[in-house]
């Protein structure tokens, strides 16, 4: 157990550093273009799709860190009024219902990646489209690795008498 939640711990430093280079790289790639399109009236076609590329990046490895962080929106009003032990019960089953979805995610992502992915190619960028595709599958074990590991986290603080939806009450 030790040892998975040193990996997700690894796993988020590595998702925060793509995730800064990812947005940079969008950043760069969106002056580009409105440097070309409005200062030197040259428009690129290029800028606009390497920025739709990363934003799709940047979303599938950026979810990873929300959902380690716990800053997705929760809204536990009626799941605050239920016993300790039973808030614990149903944050895991809703963990699990994610997992299954990121289970699957994974799976139809991988396979677009590999059977799709080789035989298109980007219209403006000319690169394999398998290159774009391939964010989904790795931000969806990224994420799968992290709902384990913030279900873990989860699980000890009820087991503590702490809400397992938000981070450890400090005492």
């Amino acid at each position: 157990m030790a040892a998975f939640m040193k990996l997700a711990d690894r796993l988020l430093v590595v998702a925060k550093f793509l995730t800064i280079l990812i947005v940079a790289g969008m950043v760069f790639s969106v002056l580009v273009g409105v440097f070309f399109r409005f200062v030197i009236p040259i428009p690129m076609a290029w800028p606009p799709e390497a920025a739709r590329f990363l934003m799709v990046a940047v979303t599938m490895i950026g979810a990873s860190v929300a959902i380690r962080q716990l800053d997705h929106v929760g809204i536990t009003l009626l799941v605050d009024a239920l016993p300790m032990r039973v808030r614990g019960a149903l944050y895991i089953f809703g963990n699990i219902m994610i997992a299954v979805f990121l289970v699957v995610f994974i799976w139809f992502s991988w396979r677009l990646t590999v059977e799709m992915g080789p035989r298109q190619t980007s219209s403006s960028l000319g690169v394999s489209m398998a290159i774009a595709y391939a964010s989904m599958p790795i931000g969806g074990v990224m994420m799968l690795i992290q709902i384990v590991a913030v279900s873990i986290e989860g699980w000890q603080r009820t087991l503590r008498s702490q809400s397992p939806f938000g981070p450890p009450s400090a005492a």
